[in-house]
């Protein structure tokens, strides 16, 4: 099994939880701790990745301030993102070399999220859609219902190679349940326009209450079942 601490914030603003990455990806980087699962929710809140084209934001930063959204400026990859409650995100603080590198590690994060979905009765796929910002094919995990994809949850990671080793920071956002989803509209998610990339939940799909603790534990048995 893979060596992993796991770190669960609870509800926590993205800026105080990225203060925590950047303080355990540091000591990562150094050897001082082990692969480290953070689990969190977040405070209503965009956030940008490095990828220019594909942060699109739809409002003007005021209406995010009076509707009491955060904004940031992140350093993961992809572009424009909503974070909040409902939402399960986890950021592995994590060496990815032995594990193949990035194209593969994002593949087993899918695979967790296809996992741990399954756990609650919701089957969801794996397949590329052309992004219309870029023209070129995004890998995104979507639950289908009569020919209809909606993407239940989203990924982005930074990465930094250092000694040999190649190491993460952020990683995904799950949809448990829906909670504020209108703010979704705020944005075009990585450059897609909304309507293209509806966003649900698992409570929605299944049509009962689920408890975000399960999903959490669920998350922690199939990171480490995925990451042998």
């Amino acid at each position: 099994m893979l060596e992993m601490e796991v770190l669960d914030l609870g509800k926590i603003r993205y800026s105080e939880a990225w203060e925590v990455q950047r303080g355990l990806f540091q000591l990562r980087l150094r050897g001082r701790i082990d692969d480290t699962l953070i689990l969190v929710e977040h405070h209503p809140t965009i956030t940008f990745g490095q990828s220019e084209k594909w942060n699109v934001l739809r409002v003007p930063i005021e209406t995010l301030k009076e509707k009491g959204v955060d904004f940031h400026k992140s350093e993961r990859g992809g572009g424009a993102a909503y974070l909040g409650p409902g939402q399960l995100i986890g950021y592995p603080i994590m060496n990815i070399t032995p594990y193949g590198g990035i194209l593969s590690f994002m593949r087993k994060l899918e695979e967790v999220m296809i996992r741990t979905a399954a756990d609650f009765n919701v089957k969801v796929e794996r397949h590329d859609t052309m992004n219309p910002t870029t023209d070129k094919p995004y890998r995104a995990t979507w639950y289908k219902n009569n020919g209809d994809a909606y993407l239940l949850c989203t990924k982005g990671v930074g990465i930094k190679v250092h000694n040999g080793g190649m190491y993460t920071h952020h990683g995904f956002s799950l949809n448990v349940y829906n909670h504020q989803q209108n703010y979704f509209h705020f944005i075009d998610p990585c450059g897609f326009p909304i309507d293209q990339v509806k966003p649900i939940s698992m409570e929605e799909i299944v049509g009962r209450n689920i408890s975000i603790q399960e999903v959490k534990k669920s998350v922690v048995k199939n990171f480490k079942e995925v990451f042998k």
